[in-house]
């Protein structure tokens, strides 16, 4: 009788130690489950790439009292004529604000080729005035009268 719960101790160790071996052996090939990072709130944070905000073409709508570098004197363009005068701004391209997306973002900065610093809208506008005459680039296309 001692030798028939030996007998079945040693079959039932033996099936859990080759359960064990099977379970162990087939563990390095299923993925691990994915972590979330999370932030000090606990909240997960999922991982995604900056996203590059879309530049728009913008008309300036301002008198001879508004400034230029101002978002609320924009709308989208729809083909309005500039001009040959040269006194302000009239094709702005810039991306629309987050906060109004019916306004370009005058602080989205702008990479210039040749430049170590990016600049802001607002400053690339700056930058087309800052001479005797005014000179189109990156963010201001064109000009037109007052």
């Amino acid at each position: 009788m001692a030798t028939l719960k030996n007998n079945w101790l040693r079959a039932i160790t033996l099936g859990l130690f080759m359960m064990g071996l099977i379970f162990t052996s087939q563990a390095g090939e299923i993925d691990p489950p994915k972590k979330d990072k999370k932030g000090a709130t606990g909240v997960a944070i999922k991982e995604t790439a900056p996203t590059k905000m879309l530049n728009q073409t913008w008309h300036y709508n301002g008198g001879p009292t508004d400034s230029p570098t101002d978002a609320s004197k924009y709308s989208l363009s729809s083909g309005e004529p500039c001009g040959i005068l040269q006194e302000t701004v009239c094709k702005l391209n810039a991306p629309a604000s987050i906060a109004n997306p019916n306004q370009p973002d005058m602080n989205a900065e702008v990479e210039v080729d040749g430049e170590p610093e990016p600049r802001t809208i607002t400053q690339r506008i700056n930058d087309a005035f800052s001479g005797s005459t005014p000179q189109a680039n990156e963010t201001v296309q064109s000009f037109k009268g007052l």
